[in-house]
């Protein structure tokens, strides 16, 4: 087996036992997630999975006294065939941004910021995607992943973010993770859903650096919504920390 099919196979193993396994650490939680959704349909690229996951900050459980009056997600994803043995990916740009283990920032084509939903001004969230929250107030991602074919792993990691705060700026503040899976036989099942662990931390900040790096090299983005400017290029990320 070639090397590189070998450590994607294990990437799936290690995410697997970190769950599985007792005593994982877990990543930092400054609140409560909220995961709603459920797999539909099925067959070789015809299954979906329409899901909200909504972030709710409270200081009090990092001993912080931060007053985020924004907060937003960012979210990194991983498809891996088990038929191919390789990643896959919706489009060209996530690929050329992506880790060595096949995490990258996902955003659509032509939004020139990293941030899910944050339009081309660099101001407003489209609510459509993700609306802003503050403390004890949620910010809600919304997406529905769909078209990948059979025998597909589908990893998603969400970090809340402070975005354009007074204080306790570009600081993250909890970790989420949720996949699912489509059988060979076409059948879409939830996999796992819960807190997220030590190490993908580390991988977010690799998906961040993997953005940053691709983001300014990209030409013109036009997102298509009326009102928003087309930005020259893609924007990197400020440095991000956790709370």
């Amino acid at each position: 087996m070639k090397r590189k099919h070998l450590s994607k196979l294990l990437l799936i193993s290690a995410l697997l036992f970190a769950c599985i396994l007792p005593g994982c650490q877990p990543t930092l939680e400054c609140g409560s997630w909220v995961f709603n959704g459920d797999v539909q349909g099925g067959g070789d690229g015809g299954s979906s999975f329409p899901l909200s996951s909504a972030f709710t900050f409270n200081p009090s459980n990092c001993g912080s006294n931060c007053n985020i009056t924004t907060d937003c997600i960012i979210q990194m994803v991983a498809i891996y065939n088990s038929d191919d043995r390789d990643y896959l990916y919706p489009n060209s740009g996530q690929q050329q941004r992506a880790t060595a283990n096949g995490w990258s920032i996902d955003q659509l084509d032509g939004w020139a910021y990293g941030y899910y939903g944050l339009n081309n001004d660099g101001k407003t969230f489209d609510n459509t995607y993700n609306p802003t929250g503050s403390n004890g107030n949620p910010t809600t991602l919304y997406d529905d992943p769909s078209g990948w074919p059979n025998n597909s792993y589908f990893y998603s990691l969400d970090a809340a973010v402070s975005f354009d705060t007074k204080t306790c700026n570009n600081r993250i503040l909890g970790y989420y993770f949720w996949s699912w899976t489509i059988d060979n036989n076409g059948n879409p099942s939830k996999f796992i859903i819960a807190n997220a662990w030590k190490d993908l931390d580390t991988e977010f900040q690799s998906a961040v650096s993997g953005w940053n790096t691709w983001a300014p090299s990209q030409g013109p983005q036009n997102e298509q919504v009326t009102g928003q400017p087309i930005d020259p290029h893609c924007y990197p990320f400020p440095t991000l920390t956790d709370l």
